[in-house]
Formats: C-alpha cells, sequence, structure tokens
C-alpha cells in the first residue's frame, strides 16, 4: 500500500515545492532576507519523559539565473529523562539549499536525525525536490517534479516523479492531496496538511489584533533517527505521536516574536523498521502533558 500511494504521487514533497507556506493565492510564503528562530520544549506523557532545544535560520543568498537563492539550517537535542525506547540523547540537523521563482522550485537536503549526527551514509539523507508548474489558467495549475531520498522512511533512494493539482484565490489555498488553507475571515483561518499515508495536522487560527494570534492544533505525526551502530543499517527508529497543542504568539515589533506551548499528547509508539510501517520492538507509551516556549526575530 505505502509504495503504491507513492507511485500514485502522493508525496509530501509536491507541497513543500509548491510553496507549502504559502499565504492563499499566491502559492509562496513571503520570506525576510534572514530569520532565526529558538524553541524549547518539554513533554511527560506517562512512560516518557523528555526535553527538546531547537535553533532554526534561514538566509537569502541572492539570485542565479532569475532564481532566488536561500540556505536554511536547524538543530536539535532531544534528551530522553525516563525511558528504555530511545538512546538518552538524539540529534537532528537539517540542512537546506533552494531556488525558485514564480513557477520552478529546486531544494538540495542534507539531513541527519542521530545520536551521532552525520557520522556516516547511514546515518545521513542526501535528498533533493523538483517542482515546475506546466500549467496555470486563472486559479488553477497543474505541477510536476521529481523527489529523491537516500533515507526515505519508504521506496528508499527511488526517485519519484509527482504530478499534483493546486488551486488558490484570495482566501483559498489547495494542494492536492497535501494542503489546504482558508482565510474565513479576516481574523480567523483555518488549515489543514497531509502525510502520506496516514499522517496529518489540523489548525485554527485566530488573531484577534495585530500583536496577538492564538492557534489550535492536532493530528498525528512522525519522526525518523538512524542511531549509530544499529545491527542492520536498513533499519531506522521511529516516533509516532498524536496531540492537540494551544498556541499562542505575541508579536512585540515586526520583527520579534514570543510563542508559548500547551500540548496535551496523546498515546504514543516508539518502534524500528526497515520501512514505516514494519512494526518491530514496538514500545507504547501513555498521554500526558507537553509545554513549549519559542521566540523568533527577522532580519
Amino acid at each position: 500500500m505505502v509504495k503504491t500511494a507513492a507511485l500514485l504521487l502522493l508525496l509530501p514533497a509536491a507541497a513543500a515545492a509548491a510553496g507549502q507556506g504559502a499565504p492563499p493565492g499566491t502559492g509562496r510564503p513571503p520570506k525576510p532576507r534572514a530569520s532565526l528562530d529558538t524553541a524549547f520544549t518539554y513533554s511527560s506523557p506517562e512512560g516518557f519523559t523528555s526535553r527538546k532545544s531547537e535553533l532554526r535560520g534561514e538566509a537569502a543568498l541572492g539570485s542565479a539565473a532569475g532564481l532566488e537563492v536561500r540556505a536554511s539550517a536547524a538543530a536539535a537535542h532531544l534528551r530522553t529523562i525516563e525511558t528504555g525506547c530511545l538512546p538518552p540523547e538524539l540529534y537532528t540537523t537539517a540542512l537546506a539549499l533552494t531556488a525558485e521563482d514564480s513557477a520552478t522550485h529546486l531544494a538540495v537536503t542534507l539531513n541527519s536525525n542521530s545520536d551521532r549526527p552525520l557520522h556516516s551514509p547511514s546515518e545521513t539523507d542526501l535528498g533533493f525536490n523538483f517542482s515546475r508548474t506546466f500549467s496555470e489558467r486563472g486559479p488553477h495549475a497543474w505541477l510536476f517534479g521529481l523527489n529523491y531520498s537516500t533515507r526515505r522512511s519508504f521506496s528508499r533512494s527511488l526517485p519519484l516523479p509527482f504530478i499534483t493539482y493546486r488551486y488558490a484565490t484570495k482566501d483559498f489555498f489547495f494542494l492536492f492531496p497535501f494542503l489546504l488553507r482558508w482565510q474565513a475571515t479576516r481574523k480567523i483561518s483555518f488549515s489543514a496538511s497531509y502525510q502520506p499515508v496516514k499522517y496529518y495536522r489540523l489548525a485554527a487560527n485566530w488573531r484577534p489584533a495585530p500583536f496577538f494570534s492564538l492557534g489550535l492544533e492536532g493530528g498525528t505525526r512522525l519522526e525518523q533517527f538512524l542511531p549509530a551502530g544499529r545491527p542492520d543499517r536498513r533499519t531506522a527508529l521511529y516516533q509516532e505521536t498524536s496531540f492537540v497543542a494551544l498556541k499562542p504568539e505575541l508579536f512585540l515589533s515586526r520583527r520579534l516574536r514570543l510563542g508559548a506551548e500547551l500540548a496535551w499528547q496523546l498515546n504514543g509508539l516508539y518502534y524500528t523498521g526497515k520501512t514505516y510501517d514494519d512494526y518491530r520492538a514496538k514500545h507504547h507509551t501513555g498521554s500526558g502533558p507537553a509545554t513549549g516556549l519559542s521566540a523568533g526575530y527577522s532580519f
């Protein structure tokens, strides 16, 4: 089922390539020349307690051949406090170089989620995403592209072509089947995103004033880790979690923003496998609270 879905072009790469963070009607997100974000999260579901610190940054590098070039980097440290499910410390690192214009998107990525990031090729994921709009009429557009990843959680190291449909108006944005955004009123918006085959996110956002917003989110997510020294390098460690979260955000200026997260993690699961649906050595975790703080600055 997984490979069939992938070959039927249900690739999350299509969403990123078509402007996943885009406001309705544009297909591409407005981006500052540079930004820096940091976050800290503490979670304590039954049978599993952890804390996570993150740092993210992005900067414009100029233009080449008519394409806007950007670089981004992210790193996180996950400390497991009480469980035998995971190594006591894990790290995530992500580097990306993108080039895009109104019709074309190209991204080269280097990711490593491991207890020893970038230790060897078996702990490193090298990939690229390409997409191009080949037909656009009014709000309707069709895109084709190609996705490749050395450590994808399915169809590993196999280049996968995709084609997807986009509909965009002033208040409505739909990228089949990955992303939907609706600006219902000037202050209220709704969104939904889908990561094949069964992971999703639903969200509502209320912004009663320019300096404050309140978001409500829920869904199920998956993270993949590649611990060094694992007996079978074809396998990975997976974390599957369902959650609901309330996220207030305060904009202190046009550049500086502060955020918080009050969440409840539902029953989670840790397991190993060659693909994300190959459940081996499963460890279930219970439900429990999660809290977080974040800050961001745009240059």
